[in-house]
């Protein structure tokens, strides 16, 4: 269900390689898109596990959940690393960054925002102003 084009934007998650554990994503905000955004999660693996990036945005705050989907027992056996910034990643002059444990997917869905990254609008757009309105997300497993 979840690499299905309406759950996740890749049909194929981002393989993680386990030398670098980095991955990285982009995001869009089109020019009129200022109020709620909802993004379709993005996805990754790393050594047979199987991750999402959850990004939406809510009023006045953007929200970045990394979850894995497997239990709470097997996330607590993962540090991760997420940074929001400028389309890319090199050079980036504006970053914001979460360091913790996935969330898992059995969390309460209504929670799961409060679970990783909270950047608010006036963070992002400073962002979006120097990357054309884009940004990207880079994930490290730690």
């Amino acid at each position: 269900h979840l690499n299905k084009e309406t759950c996740s934007s890749n049909l194929i998650p981002t393989v993680i390689a386990s030398f670098s554990k980095l991955g990285r994503v982009g995001f869009r905000v089109g020019n009129n898109s200022r109020n709620d955004l909802n993004w379709v999660v993005r996805t990754f693996s790393y050594e047979d596990q199987s991750f999402g990036v959850i990004a939406k945005k809510i009023d006045n705050f953007f929200y970045f959940t990394m979850v894995m989907f497997d239990s709470e027992k097997e996330c607590s056996k993962y540090n991760i690393e997420m940074e929001v910034h400028e389309w890319g990643w090199e050079d980036s002059e504006i970053s914001f960054r979460f360091c913790g444990k996935p969330c898992s997917i059995d969390e309460d869905k209504k929670k799961l925002k409060y679970n990783g990254l909270a950047v608010h609008n006036i963070g992002m757009e400073k962002i979006l102003r120097k990357s054309d309105n884009k940004f990207s997300v880079t994930v490290r497993i730690v």
